[in-house]
């Protein structure tokens, strides 16, 4: 799971480069539509529209609660009508707002912004010849820590954003490792640097160091020599640059993704295997497709209020959102299915979201659900065909070109 990267963001040009290479289904993706726009930030002048970014690196936007709810809809962030019409206005009032971090774009042109096969021709050959869907949701429309709590436990446990500094505490509940522990499944974590979200659960201090969290590089080994755990997660590093996270270069993080995929075609393993490339959330950046209706994990409800109390200070902070509940998924992120088995150029269009990684590996390994959102998830199996494995010799994918840091402010 990478960072910060919505479907048209990514993969909206996916029907123009299949087009251009002769590939089947360029007319069954649901891509960036042509006349893609947002309002201008005040409303009044020419509507921004999408466009190329022309550059690798860009400063960052919000995809908080607040912020995602007024790019579902600028004018009526509760309403049930998704407009998708407020991502040029947040990204502008996120430049706007004081932040260290972005000191240009006021007006929040890099929200229509996308990339296409010439920035990331590794992930666009990749989507095209195995099997993609289109209807991947992010969990919950709010940012990463939360979407990645969805994608090992399969809910926030009444969270939208983070604990404040001073009140984060582990959560108790089980994930889809515990899962996997009691029932005598392997897996592990590999992880570059030294943090895993993991370790927000309780059930990362029984495996700090007993081998189920590894740096990255032993995937390589582990690969080659056919030793990969049943139930496997790489997390490239929230400082390593690699994430693909705004500020970050696309084009390294994706080069060292395509490491671990290489490393999986080429072992003893790939026959019998299946790896996924997807997206915490959407960054920020404009989509399309407004996000359908979604079954909430359990019965916590969200904490539109939430008050912190520094342990240290005594200082008491509180801060308020947009109302809103968890029966609605967030916005859609690129997801690419590589095995054997899959169908190859398949596009899904079954509605899913971060849950049905959980759902597949459930059905996978005869394990139980960890809430009503997995269970109810689509488990992605549409996307294989069992009978026969089509790519058992993988097909030839190019390189993916690192151009180096590029140090403006993209629009």
């Amino acid at each position: 799971m990478q960072e910060n990267r919505s479907f048209d963001h990514y993969f909206g040009k996916m029907p123009d480069y299949r087009r251009m290479k002769n590939i089947p289904g360029a007319e069954d993706i649901d891509g960036l539509p042509a006349n893609a726009s947002n309002p201008s930030r005040d409303d009044i002048n020419i509507p921004v529209r999408s466009h190329h970014m022309g550059t690798e690196q860009h400063e960052g936007m919000s995809p908080a609660w607040n912020e995602s709810h007024r790019q579902w809809n600028r004018h009526d962030p509760t309403s049930s009508v998704g407009k998708m019409d407020g991502f040029v206005y947040t990204a502008a009032e996120y430049s706007r707002g004081g932040s260290e971090k972005v000191k240009c774009d006021f007006n929040g042109l890099r929200a229509m912004g996308y990339y296409d096969w010439t920035d990331i021709p590794y992930y666009y050959a990749l989507g095209s010849q195995f099997a993609i869907s289109d209807r991947m949701f992010c969990s919950i429309p709010a940012s990463t820590l939360v979407n990645r709590w969805y994608l090992m436990a399969a809910s926030s446990f009444g969270r939208i954003s983070p604990p404040m500094s001073g009140c984060a505490k582990q959560l108790g509940a089980k994930t889809i490792f515990d899962l996997c522990q009691e029932a005598g499944v392997s897996w592990k974590i590999y992880v570059k640097g030294d943090f895993t979200y993991y370790a927000w659960f309780a059930g990362y201090n029984k495996h700090t160091g007993d081998g189920h969290i590894v740096n990255a590089e032993q995937f390589y080994s582990d690969a080659a020599s056919g030793n990969l755990p049943s139930v496997a997660m790489i997390e490239s590093g929230s400082q390593t640059g690699l994430d693909e996270h705004p500020k970050n270069d696309i084009q390294s993080g994706a080069a060292f993704m395509k490491t671990f995929f290489d490393a999986l075609m080429k072992s003893p393993v790939w026959p019998k295997s299946a790896m996924m490339l997807t997206y915490d959330e959407g960054g920020g950046f404009f989509d399309h497709v407004p996000s359908p209706p979604a079954v909430k994990p359990d019965n916590i409800p969200p904490l539109l209020v939430d008050t912190c109390v520094d342990p240290v200070t005594g200082q008491t902070t509180t801060r308020t959102y947009t109302p809103g509940d968890f029966n609605r998924y967030g916005f859609r992120v690129p997801f690419v299915m590589v095995s054997p088995w899959v169908k190859p150029h398949y596009v899904s269009h079954q509605v899913a979201d971060h849950t049905s990684i959980l759902k597949l590996i459930e059905k996978r390994f005869n394990l139980p659900n960890l809430t009503r959102r997995d269970a109810a998830a689509h488990d992605l199996t549409d996307m294989f065909d069992f009978s026969q494995p089509a790519l058992l010799i993988p097909p030839a994918m190019p390189a993916q070109p690192t151009h180096g840091r590029i140090d403006f402010c993209a629009v």
